[in-house]
């Protein structure tokens, strides 16, 4: 015997699913009125890495500058710049929020530097928009940063 009514829940099943599944983590710029030292949290899915992450699997190590910030800052800006697929959006005094795109898909991430000029160091985040999964990307694309930066003087590695 067939349920007529089981038809809509066979059919928004899957959506609600693939939804959930999909689904990564919409970053905004922080508005420039909003003087903080930290970047947004990173979800609990394997998109999203960060200098300030709690958890072991979305951490990566401190950004730390060997340079003074006013110098290491017009830098630290081109090479956000100059990286692969990468385009600055917002920016202000010590904030850079770019939108990032994967190299074979083009995905959508989102990629933020903070300076803490008190610290010495740059807060960095990394987040894929849709995606339970990024297959690291983040995590090279946040490396790439480093190296860079690390060729340039700008910081050294922990």
């Amino acid at each position: 015997m067939k349920h007529p009514e089981m038809k809509p829940i066979l059919f928004i099943t899957p959506l609600l699913t693939a939804a959930f599944v999909l689904t990564g983590c919409v970053v905004f710029p922080q508005p420039q009125e909003e003087k903080t030292e930290s970047l947004y949290w990173c979800p609990p899915a394997h998109s999203c890495v960060s200098t300030e992450a709690a958890t072991a699997f979305h951490r990566i190590q401190p950004f730390e500058l060997i340079m003074p910030m006013n110098e290491a800052w017009p830098i630290i800006r081109e090479t956000v710049e100059n990286m692969q697929g990468t385009s600055i959006q917002s920016e202000h005094e010590g904030y850079i929020y770019a939108h990032s795109y994967t190299r074979i898909f083009h995905f959508l991430d989102f990629f933020e530097v903070l300076a803490v000029p008190e610290e010495n160091r740059l807060n960095v985040r990394s987040s894929s928009l849709i995606a339970l999964t990024d297959l690291f990307a983040n995590y090279f694309r946040t490396e790439r940063f480093r190296e860079a930066l690390e060729e340039k003087g700008v910081i050294k590695r922990l």
